[in-house]
Formats: C-alpha cells, sequence, structure tokens
C-alpha cells in the first residue's frame, strides 16, 4: 500500500469524508484515537469487530491523491 502522508492538510480532506462516513457513526469512531484519517494513522480499535454500514474512503481526496485501492481503514 502507498504510503500516506499524517498532515494536516490530508487530515482537513478526510475528515469532510469521516464525519459523514455510515461506519464511522455507527461504531462511534470519533470517541477514540485515531479518529480519522484511518489510512495513514491505522485502523481504530474502537472499530474491531464492528459493523461495515459503508464506506466512503473510495470517495476520499486523499485516497484518489494517492490511488489508493482498498477500504474500510478504519477496520483494518
Amino acid at each position: 500500500m502507498t504510503k500516506v502522508d499524517d498532515s494536516v492538510a490530508n487530515r482537513d480532506i478526510c475528515g469532510r469524508f469521516c464525519g459523514s462516513c455510515p461506519t464511522y457513526a455507527a461504531n462511534n469512531l470519533k470517541a477514540d484515537n485515531p479518529n480519522l484519517l484511518f489510512c495513514a494513522r491505522g485502523g481504530s480499535a474502537k472499530a474491531a469487530g464492528g459493523k461495515k454500514e459503508g464506506c466512503n474512503c473510495p470517495k476520499c481526496g486523499v485516497h484518489t491523491r494517492y490511488k489508493l485501492t482498498s477500504d474500510y481503514y478504519c477496520m483494518k
């Protein structure tokens, strides 16, 4: 997988997509760190064993910029 920079710019872009993500909301991922930019920071322990309700990652500008090919980074 391509290495995604954990930068302020990428966090800002990602935040627009994570906040409206159905899996993010269903598993209350904002409650624990990491709470966004999972493609750079790794999955959330809170999401382990959680519900997959849909994924906004493929629509995110970070996903496009880094030519990522996966989804559900919060659960990995």
